[in-house]
């Protein structure tokens, strides 16, 4: 039988619903980043996406598991954008001026990014909502620094004597408040904070 010339392959249901909620999570992304949390309920995130409210609660669920899905994609972005951008090879002290680099990037083109520490900004005021799903995902971030960190000590690029966990919890907090202040004031330049964050990878021992 011949096949018609012009018809698309039909979608399997799989398919349909992994399209379905990549377009309801990026709609959730956009709500997040143009008018802020409270903004982001199921009803308005099913109309910006083109589906029904009922559709958006069965394949997103409540406004916390929402949430907490968004965090688990941005955490499992980062974690392949890594993975390809800094190959296991790289010198500790290249590695962490990249993952700057790559910060400071996916802060100004990556709407999944700066959606994300809205959200972390919004577990300030309401710990019991996001806190546990914010506090893994910067327990993921951590255990990546000290990782690089522990092998630059071993390679004799860091000093001996430097406390790992405590700087990879200083750089993860300077790159924190980057974001929070780039959501605070959206006209600032970050890119003009960039020296001041690699002056926090470690110095090399004298």
């Amino acid at each position: 039988m011949l096949k018609r010339v012009g018809l698309e392959k039909k979608k399997t249901q799989g398919e349909r619903r992994e399209e379905s909620e990549r377009r309801l999570l990026d709609a959730l992304v956009e709500i997040i980043n143009e008018d802020g949390i409270q903004m982001a309920t199921c009803e308005s995130i099913g109309r910006r996406a083109g589906y029904s409210r009922g559709l958006t609660i069965q394949r997103l669920g409540k406004k916390d598991e929402m949430f907490v899905t968004l965090i688990d994609r941005m955490v499992t972005e980062t974690n392949q954008n890594l993975a390809c951008e800094i190959p296991k090879e790289t010198c500790a002290r290249e590695a962490i001026h990249r993952y700057i680099d790559i910060h400071f990037d996916d802060l100004q083109n990556k709407p999944s990014y700066r959606a994300y520490f809205a959200l972390v900004a919004g577990s300030m005021t309401d710990i019991a909502l996001l806190g546990e799903a914010i506090k893994q995902a910067h327990d993921f971030i951590k255990q990546i620094l000290v990782a690089v960190l522990e092998r630059g000590k071993a390679s004799g690029e860091f000093p001996d004597e430097m406390d790992t966990a405590i700087r990879a919890v200083s750089i993860g907090s300077y790159l924190l408040g980057v974001a929070l202040q780039q959501k605070l004031h959206p006209k600032l330049d970050i890119k003009l904070l960039k020296p001041a964050a690699y002056a926090l990878i470690p110095l090399k021992p004298e």
